[in-house]
């Protein structure tokens, strides 16, 4: 028995290191891109493993040491967009200079714009250094012009009225297409878009807020400072004043009569990930204990921000069984932290009882609601 577990485990090292060799080779000579050689490595790597009969958790892109990936990496030669921005508030001039990267454009533009929950594109972690440089020179113009927060907050949503005003439909040729606020601050944008970019810098100043999507428009609320009057709408227990992003001279708690006022949604800006999930589930034969089935898939983190401390819970639960046979316990598959836009495979083989019933796949973390990514009945 020892010995062939040992020509087992040597096996597999030996076809585990040609596979890292191979993709390596791929990589630096070439054969393949970078991504499609790791994707192949991956794959491999977890077919390998699973011959060892234990569950297989593969994080990617590779993490780096430090928990906090830097997808971009800034580079002296990337191309970057170097923009002016020049408005007036309060009877003073106001300017500011960004230089935003190419890549990081490229990359939001790349990504889903079909969402409908808003906060997803205001509180993305990869342009968090663009936005809090913003933000951070917001606070300090306020602080040289002795503005108290709210004058901060509404300078911030004068800048906005300032950007160019794009259409959807004419730019992007769909009916809705909001923006990250990085296309936001380079190309410009409709009502939703100054939005979110406006819930963005406020988001980073520590200024609660909300993002209020009416039918044909959207706004921002404040939260209620006590300085505000007027027209406010209630969420979680605090009133959030409305401040109108699509035209100048606006006063916080006054929705323009032009607006049509039927209210479609509140997001709330706060980070909650939510994920896209593909697992499914293959008969893998029997055992003394019952039927077995592998669990495979894929688990994306869709932003906004890293999944906390997450795990695949795979219940069963039993129709009819024999008495005699207790139904099989939870198995839990720790994957751990997802950062924003990464992806997690797993696999694993659980066994179910002689009888019929239905297998639960369930998704938990620490910082989203628990949710189901599938399930199966089975009889036997």
């Amino acid at each position: 028995m020892d010995v062939k577990r040992t020509f087992r485990n040597l096996l597999i090292f030996i076809i585990f290191m040609t596979v890292v060799i191979a993709a390596v080779s791929a990589v630096l000579f070439n054969y393949v891109p970078r991504d499609e050689a790791f994707k192949a490595f991956r794959h491999a790597a977890r077919d390998v493993m699973a011959s060892a009969d234990s569950d297989i958790v593969v994080v990617y892109p590779p993490l780096s040491a430090a928990k906090d990936p830097l997808k971009f990496k800034a580079d002296a030669d990337d191309e970057v967009y170097r923009m002016t921005y020049v408005w007036n508030y309060d009877g003073s001039g106001q300017s500011y200079r960004a230089e935003i990267p190419a890549d990081r454009l490229a990359y939001y533009r790349a990504k889903t714009h079909e969402r409908p929950d808003y906060q997803q594109y205001a509180l993305s972690d990869y342009d968090r250094d663009i936005i809090r440089r913003f933000a951070a020179a917001f606070q300090e113009n306020g602080r040289r012009h002795k503005y108290t927060d709210d004058e901060i907050a509404m300078n911030i949503i004068t800048f906005a009225y300032t950007l160019p005003y794009t259409d959807d439909t004419e730019t992007t040729g769909f009916e809705d297409y909001p923006r990250y606020p990085v296309e936001t601050l380079v190309e410009g944008g409709d009502c939703e878009d100054r939005a979110i970019l406006i819930s963005a810098l406020l988001y980073e100043l520590g200024m609660e807020n909300i993002i209020i999507q009416l039918e044909n428009h959207a706004a921002v609320g404040l939260k209620d400072s006590g300085n505000y009057t007027g027209q406010y709408y209630e969420y979680g227990g605090a009133r959030y004043y409305y401040a109108e992003v699509s035209g100048s001279g606006q006063t916080i708690g006054v929705i323009p009569p032009t607006v049509n006022q039927t209210l479609v949604a509140l997001h709330p800006v706060v980070k909650v990930p939510s994920f896209l999930t593909d697992i499914r589930q293959y008969a893998a034969g029997t055992s003394a204990g019952g039927p077995l089935y592998k669990i495979q898939g894929t688990l994306k983190n869709d932003g906004p921000g890293e999944g906390k401390n997450i795990s695949v819970r795979i219940v069963t639960t039993l129709s009819s069984a024999d008495p005699k046979v207790p139904a099989p316990a939870d198995k839990i598959i720790s994957i751990g932290d997802i950062p924003e836009d990464y992806s997690a495979d797993i696999e694993s083989v659980v066994i179910v009882s002689h009888g019929s019933g239905m297998v639960d796949i369930l998704v938990e973390g620490d910082n989203f609601e628990t949710f189901s990514a599938g399930g199966f009945h089975f009889n036997f």
